[in-house]
């Protein structure tokens, strides 16, 4: 009797956590009928599981017929989570060792207004290196981060990002114009990385991949180093390791919630594609 006792409390568990996640993935409001459709679940027992968690606020009730939303407790929990996120602690074990391989800083970018947020960086265990500290901010049309960020907004929305012109020059290598912008984020997304050669600080390149999500999160992860020791080639070899760490932080659920959380969204219109 005991197996069969903890397969069907296991069983009300799942189909309890599968209401949840209907109801807060929901826009509206669900009635018994929505939920027996969308869950394929008998009415008698969604009635017996809503009750339980209407008793312990994860669910609420309003109207008659009455119609469900996630409850009190639910925003509790989810508040917590948003404390407890921390984007640098969940992407450090990734940049730590892409900074260890390459012998580079290796960072994690998003869009801050009008500025990059380092939400994460590592630093190679090394003399002579670039140096960035997590939460600094820099700008965005001439970081290898921040033009790889705009490149992947609505170009409605880049201006909102960028500092009032005309754009300072910072190294003779600095993009100042906006179709001199334009053209590179062209180029950013036709070859699926950017490259800052030297265009905030004179001997240092950065290049940078977005981490590709299904999801309205925009991020972007780089290397930097001293320009004598990145030749082109040297940064076509980079590529592969940098993508593969896009790759594996794409694939990680709580990184990615822990972007959402603090803000790091992608900046889109409706209809943006």
């Amino acid at each position: 009797m005991e197996p069969h006792a903890t397969s069907y409390q296991s069983q009300g568990l799942v189909r309890a956590l599968r209401i949840l996640r209907a109801l807060g993935t929901s826009e509206r409001a669900l009635g018994l009928a929505d939920l027996a459709l969308t869950l394929s679940l008998p009415k008698s027992t969604l009635v017996r599981l809503l009750a339980v968690l209407e008793e312990q606020e994860f669910v609420y009730r309003s109207g008659n017929p009455p119609k469900y939303t996630v409850g009190h407790a639910v925003m509790e929990i989810s508040e917590t989570y948003r404390r407890q996120a921390d984007t640098a602690e969940v992407a450090a074990p990734y940049l730590r060792e892409l900074a260890a391989t390459t012998g580079l800083t290796a960072n994690i970018g998003v869009l801050e207004g009008r500025w990059v947020l380092h939400a994460c960086v590592e630093e190679p265990d090394r003399a002579l290196r670039y140096r960035s500290s997590n939460g600094s901010l820099d700008h965005t049309y001439c970081t290898g981060l921040g033009k790889l960020l705009l490149s992947r907004i609505p170009a409605e929305r880049v201006d909102d990002h960028l500092p009032a012109e005309p754009l300072a020059e910072f190294t003779p290598h600095t993009i100042t114009s906006r179709d001199g912008l334009n053209a590179e984020f062209d180029r950013i997304r036709d070859q699926g990385y950017s490259l800052d050669d030297q265009e905030r600080d004179l001997g240092v390149i950065c290049l940078a991949v977005p981490v590709d999500t299904d999801s309205d999160v925009n991020v972007a992860v780089s290397v930097s180093g001293p320009a004598g020791e990145l030749s082109p080639e040297r940064r076509e070899g980079l590529l592969p390791a940098l993508r593969s760490v896009a790759d594996d932080l794409a694939a990680n659920g709580r990184f990615l919630s822990s972007l959402r959380a603090t803000g790091g969204h992608r900046n889109r219109t409706e209809e943006a594609s």
